[in-house]
């Protein structure tokens, strides 16, 4: 008897049926591809054009500034636009995030420090940080229950000791050295900031960008792409796909696959409404493909075969027609 053969045609999400994807049958011919990202680069379109720019260049740099400091006026009032203007780019830009809770708290952050609100920013920043390590654990704890950490944590709601948070999410392989370095050194920023210290008036601007840059830091390596996150697949320009044998690593599993497509090479991308999603064939055949040769594959891709809507719709209507 012919065995059934599970395709992304025949599951109701598609590309986004992530507990059912085990039973594709060309499942190795497909990697996560995460496609739900958070970032803003405005701060790049501030500078003043350089001298040595083509006048083509200049010109269009100017444009982009011009609109970059209207959206500013729009947002923040023209008031004090010099000061919005700088501190703007003294921030520098927000760094590409998978979209997850800390989203809207660090852009709120942000904004604090772009309007002068220094203090509102610097504490702010800093109780993100605190909530971010709270979340880890608190997503993250029932994957470790063999951990010895699991039982200092297992019944607690939240945990305000960082280097013991820090400790235990970089014991169970979630938190990336760089991430857990910047978090230390927030922290130490936390407590001369928040506890009383009179200095704080005279370094408030200063301890709030300091605290925004490593917040910034933590969140585009822990949370970013491009960055060299072990978890992704190398050498594959322009996308991100996350490897094989991390695809049950308890960070990429909660965070990064419910904000991916599972794709083939010749997936496509349209922009709709909502948001960007994935085209894709449904059905790449047998056979499987190690982390290397996918990413060759995909470098390699022929265009034409990239999938689009035009070809979906054609395909629809030839099979309305058999």
């Amino acid at each position: 008897m012919e065995q059934c053969r599970t395709t992304i045609a025949d599951l109701p999400r598609g590309v986004y049926d992530h507990a059912s994807h085990s039973e594709l049958a060309d499942r190795g011919l497909r990697r996560y591809n995460p496609y739900l990202f958070d970032f803003d680069s405005t701060p790049l379109s501030l500078d003043e054009p350089a001298e040595h720019w083509d006048e083509p260049v200049k010109r269009n740099h100017l444009e982009r500034r011009a609109s970059a400091i209207q959206r500013l006026k729009l947002e923040h009032g023209e008031r004090n636009i010099d000061a919005v203007i700088q501190n703007t780019r003294d921030l520098g830009p927000k760094g590409m995030s998978l979209v997850t809770y800390h989203n809207a708290m660090h852009r709120q952050a942000r904004s604090a420090f772009v309007v002068g609100a220094y203090y509102p920013a610097l504490v702010a920043t800093c109780a993100l940080g605190e909530r971010i390590l709270n979340h880890l654990i608190l997503d993250l704890r029932d994957s470790f229950k063999s951990s010895p950490h699991y039982r200092k944590v297992y019944n607690k709601d939240s945990f305000d000791k960082w280097p013991r948070s820090v400790e235990m999410l970089t014991d169970w392989n979630v938190l990336l050295p760089e991430a857990a370095e910047n978090f230390l050194i927030l922290e130490t920023l936390r407590h001369r900031s928040v506890h009383f210290n009179p200095e704080t008036y005279a370094t408030m601007r200063e301890d709030a960008l300091l605290a925004l840059t490593l917040l910034g830091k933590i969140i585009s390596r822990q949370f970013g792409y491009f960055g060299g996150q072990p978890w992704f697949i190398e050498d594959t320009p322009g996308a991100q796909f996350i490897k094989t044998e991390y695809e049950n690593h308890p960070f990429v599993r909660i965070y990064l696959i419910p904000a991916s497509g599972f794709v083939g090479v010749n997936y496509g991308m349209e922009f709709l409404g909502s948001g960007w999603v994935h085209l894709d064939y449904a059905d790449y055949g047998d056979g499987s493909l190690s982390d290397e040769e996918f990413a060759k594959a995909e470098r390699e891709r022929d265009p034409a075969k990239v999938v689009t809507r035009a070809m979906i719709e054609a395909q629809d209507t030839k099979m309305k027609g058999t």
